[in-house]
């Protein structure tokens, strides 16, 4: 028993996509806080996805508290009784149950009701798609029916600072076009001016030979 837990927790274990995905959104959470440039947000995602083994990311996380391998005592988290429930209730989608049961029975009962000769069954189909929107455009129902769960929160949070992450890159690419037009600018006038200066002298040199 415990030289298969040693083995899950062995530095040289190959990485899984998962692994990948803490160490992300670990990096994800220290950038947020400030404990990461975005200089080195950037560098040490680029390092996640070349790692091949747990070992690889170990020097990514040294300085930050966050570690994606399970082996941090700050994710080493147990759960209360109270946590556990609140997690199985919040894992319920009630949204979803009372789509789906409406989708069974309208599909069930229009044939039914055409077989015995009531021909406006068809328009129950729209059933359909009226509960579709008052369930997921409208939000029809209670508060707790749409409440995000925390793996969604974590995604929207990761969108967020991938977001961030892309108007800085544009915002500092639009700064070195606009730095580097400046300075063919300045290259274009040097090269008018010297063009100009020599032109002056070719002109000067000529009117002596003419004298």
């Amino acid at each position: 028993m415990s030289t298969s837990s040693g083995h899950r927790r062995s530095p040289a274990v190959r990485l899984s996509d998962n692994e990948r995905n803490s160490a992300m959104a670990a990096l994800g959470r220290a950038f947020a806080e400030g404990r990461l440039t975005i200089d080195e947000y950037d560098q040490r995602c680029t390092e996640i996805t070349r790692a091949t083994t747990r070992s690889d990311l170990e020097p990514l996380f040294l300085d930050i508290p966050q570690n994606p391998d399970g082996s941090g005592t700050e994710l080493d988290v147990s759960y209360s009784a109270q946590e556990i429930a609140a997690a199985h209730k919040s894992s319920r989608n009630t949204r979803l149950g009372i789509m789906s049961l409406t989708a069974v029975v309208t599909l069930a009962a229009v044939p039914v009701l055409l077989a015995n000769g009531f021909l406006a069954a068809t328009a129950l189909y729209a059933v359909i798609p009226v509960v579709w929107i008052l369930l997921y455009i409208m939000k029809v129902g209670p508060a707790q029916w749409h409440m995000p769960s925390p793996k969604q929160i974590e995604k929207e949070r990761l969108r967020e600072i991938q977001s961030a992450d892309a108007i800085r890159n544009a915002e500092r690419k639009a700064e070195e076009q606009a730095r580097q037009a400046e300075l063919r600018a300045e290259r274009q006038r040097l090269a008018g001016e010297l063009t100009n200066e020599a032109m002056g002298i070719a002109k000067r040199t000529m009117d002596k030979f003419k004298k």
